[in-house]
């Protein structure tokens, strides 16, 4: 067998608090992750909130127009300045005690505290842009522009009208398995033919291929049907937790948000130009066929990697390179310099 053979990530690195820890500081604390969307936040006042990996963020549309962006944690006894979801506030208020902050997170009064308030941080901000839709965060203020961090990724999504996509569903999969667990399922089309009978028929296996670029940072999946029908759209994957799926009358937005080391809430958002359209709702009867048959296995593998019994296996260079590419950014943030 030709290629080069790659280990995988340690079964530990699945089940392991602080390995989990090590994530949230050195991947969900410094890379680009998708926080919501524009129609979320489209006028003065408008908010999301939201989290991932433990971090809860808020990002609101000021009356300038301009998008900003906190860490929904009050610097008094953190509280947060907006419920999780979204809505709409006049001023950023904490909802515990009302402590006032200004538009840009400092510190506006402390209501009713009964002494001089010594000099304490405002709110933490933290980097905040809108790209074809989307409303992008980085909890680290100074991050490299998300344009940088994207990569030749727009190049990809720009054949598809994104912006006229409108917002219809949100589904919500929670799973007993570590968000790796479920991305490195996504990342591959090695399991389709025993997980996805459906799928399997209408696809050609032989032809399947997963491809990492820029360094691993997104992976596109083309995927060719049997009868050789024309394929429309692009099936995207960007590191660390999102996955596109684009067509060209609506979208899939796929956020693998982690909520522990063994516990994982799979977003599905589906936005279409038209959702009556037939093709839209087998589209997402078909999505959630297939979420339904991941679920099954990837909580199976979670399970079998926290019973002690594998430590660790290889990779196929035939159909896991986007595999490859994915534990290899997650071993360059984790392990120690």
């Amino acid at each position: 067998m030709g290629g080069v053979l790659h280990e995988t990530l340690p079964a530990s690195w699945y089940v392991d608090p602080a390995i989990y820890e090590r994530e949230r500081r050195a991947i969900f604390e410094r890379t680009w992750l998708v926080a919501g969307y524009a129609h979320q936040v489209a006028t003065a006042g408008d908010y999301v909130a939201d989290s991932m990996a433990g971090f809860s963020w808020f990002v609101q549309r000021g009356a300038d127009g301009r998008l900003r962006a906190f860490h929904n944690v009050c610097p008094h006894r953190a509280g947060p300045s907006g419920w999780p979801g979204e809505g709409r506030v006049g001023n950023l208020v904490c909802r515990y005690h009302g402590w006032a902050f200004e538009p840009d997170g400092k510190l506006r009064s402390a209501r009713d505290f009964g002494a001089e308030v010594p000099c304490v941080d405002g709110l933490q901000a933290a980097a905040v842009a809108e790209w074809r839709g989307l409303v992008w965060i980085n909890l680290d203020p100074d991050a490299e522009p998300l344009e940088a961090w994207l990569g030749r990724f727009p190049t990809v999504a720009e054949p598809y009208p994104m912006e006229t996509y409108r917002f219809h569903r949100r589904d919500v999969h929670a799973l007993a398995a570590n968000w790796k667990t479920y991305a490195d399922n996504y990342l591959e089309g090695y399991h389709i033919p025993l997980v996805h009978p459906v799928l399997n028929r209408a696809i050609d296996m032989s032809r399947y291929v997963v491809t990492p670029h820029d360094g691993g940072r997104w992976n596109r999946h083309d995927v060719p049907t049997r009868d050789d029908a024309p394929t429309t759209g692009a099936w995207a994957f960007l590191f660390p937790t999102l996955a596109l799926n684009i067509y060209p009358t609506g979208m899939n937005v796929e956020r693998i948000i982690p909520r522990g080391p063994e516990r994982t809430d799979v977003v599905f958002d589906y936005f279409f130009t038209d959702a009556a359209d037939p093709e839209a709702v087998a589209s997402m009867a078909s999505s959630n066929e297939l979420m339904a048959e991941d679920a099954r296995i990837v909580e199976m593998v979670q399970a079998n990697l926290a019973g002690g019994r594998y430590e660790r296996g290889v990779l196929s260079p035939r159909h896991e390179d986007g595999l490859v590419s994915f534990q290899a950014l997650v071993r360059a943030a984790v392990e120690p310099a």
